[in-house]
């Protein structure tokens, strides 16, 4: 396979693992902290939404194991240097005598515990136990993300590597979430008009409080990130500097319309539906009033509407990042080059030193 070939198959299927396992963790997390339990009426369309939400789980899932599958397919013909028809002799020297495969090897058997959990949980999609055991495994499987990555050179459980998988953790919840939102949960309660109001204001405050803690864990972990693969000269001079560029602008536009969010609409659903409004604090004080002029004086179901496009605007930008991180993994971080120059003068031939790929 040519090597061009191989990199575009390589990112591509790593953004659609990165996308998968968002969607995993965002159905998880409005499993148990989005959705509110059910009352009277509500019950037949909570029904309908959690069929929607399973099924976009099942798509995640089935969507993670080609990731994966593929994903060391490549891996294993870069390599080794073989074509992808040569590349199947070399694979169980890559799955059981790498670090690469050791980590695939722990991916799989999470995806089978979440898959055989999803189908046993079928029956009863809000059993608090299996949808704990269903993050737990989510969670495991971000964690080998971080363990294949450029952070893995530092060692297993080493501060790199915990340090880049929250930094993944948190547009795994937020922008899960988003998806879930986007994809299930809003059209289903936007159609209800104001039998609706209640449920709208109720989702979007409390998937607005989940969103703020993620952002505050992006932000701090995103100094630490900063500090250790990127200096300020190489930005512009380097293929993952632009890329990161790239990434903090998407992300901005995120942030800003998440804020937007946060601050203007979530507050008028909540007076739409008659319920409390959320207090602001000292960060929602100051950028209110700065958020208000741009907004458009809208109440009642427009402004369900509103919201509901804004959050697919939010997914969508997410999914922009997600792609912009499936690329950093590709790229050689600035202050690796020296030592991965070195190791590439030591070790000739296609056995490259890269992010995850260690060999005995």
């Amino acid at each position: 396979m040519d090597n061009s070939v191989s990199l575009f198959v390589y990112i591509i299927s790593d953004w659609l693992g990165l996308v998968s396992l968002a969607s995993c963790i965002g159905v998880l997390v409005c499993l148990l902290w989005v959705l509110a339990p059910p009352r009277g009426d509500a019950l037949s369309g909570l029904r309908s939404l959690l069929a929607g939400m399973w099924r976009l789980l099942g798509i995640a899932i089935a969507a993670l194991f080609a990731s994966n599958i593929i994903g060391l397919l490549v891996r294993a013909a870069e390599m080794s240097g073989k074509p992808f028809p040569g590349v199947l002799p070399v694979l169980p020297t890559v799955v059981f005598r790498t670090h690469l495969g050791h980590v695939w090897i722990i991916r799989m058997a999470a995806l089978v515990v979440l898959s055989v959990t999803m189908v046993a949980a079928r029956r009863s999609p809000r059993s608090l136990p299996s949808s704990y055991l269903m993050l737990g495994c989510a969670l495991l499987l971000s964690a080998t993300e971080s363990a294949s990555g450029h952070a893995s050179d530092a060692g297993d459980f080493s501060v790199p590597e915990i340090m880049d998988w929250l930094h993944l953790l948190g547009p795994m919840v937020w922008g899960g979430g988003l998806l879930v939102l986007s994809a299930v949960i809003l059209p289903r309660l936007v159609q209800e008009g104001d039998r609706a109001a209640g449920s709208m204001a109720g989702v979007a405050a409390r998937f607005s409080r989940i969103a703020g803690v993620a952002v505050a864990l992006i932000a701090l972990t995103a100094v630490y990130q900063a500090w250790a693969y990127v200096s300020v000269e190489a930005l512009v001079r380097s293929p993952y500097g632009r890329t990161l560029i790239a990434k903090v602008v998407l992300f901005s536009l995120l942030l800003g319309l998440g804020a937007f969010n946060r601050y203007i609409r979530v507050p008028r659903l909540q007076e739409w539906a008659g319920s409390a409004t959320t207090r602001r604090g000292v960060l929602g004080r100051i950028v209110a009033p700065v958020l208000l002029p741009l907004a458009r004086d809208a109440r009642g179901p427009l402004v369900a509407k509103q919201f509901t496009r804004s959050v697919k605007c939010e997914a969508c930008l997410l999914l922009a990042v997600l792609l912009c991180a499936a690329l950093l993994r590709h790229e050689i971080p600035p202050r690796h080059a020296p030592h991965l120059e070195h190791d590439a003068s030591v070790m000739p031939g296609p056995w490259r030193p890269n992010d995850g790929a260690r060999l005995p």
